[in-house]
């Protein structure tokens, strides 16, 4: 289906009107696929507004971001996570051995 046939199939007025409360009448296929694709392209629309905003906002403040960098710090220099990176060593090589030898 080219370019122009899917915008004459998604811009074009309906052959018909909607009945409302009639159960007798169904849509047909094309109609089903016309809105469908109407419903598609207006999720994809307010999906690619999401991602607008959210590159728009920052998300952490200066302030934030030094406050989480000295937290993460103390946290990193507890006995109980250098006890943990030791304990799970042996873990993490076997891992970096797989992912090689499954590439």
């Amino acid at each position: 289906m080219s370019v122009d046939e899917r915008k004459a199939l998604v811009t074009s007025a309906p052959k018909q009107t909607w009945p409302e409360g009639r159960t007798d009448v169904l849509p047909t296929a094309e109609q089903v696929l016309a809105e469908e694709r109407l419903a598609f392209t207006d999720r994809i629309i307010g999906l690619e507004q999401q991602v607008r905003e959210l590159q728009q906002t920052p998300l952490a403040t200066p302030s934030e971001a030094v406050a989480m960098e000295s937290s993460y710090a103390l946290l990193t220099s507890t006995t109980t996570w250098r006890a943990g990176r030791v304990v799970m060593l042996p873990v993490r090589v076997l891992r970096a051995v797989q992912r090689r030898v499954i590439r």
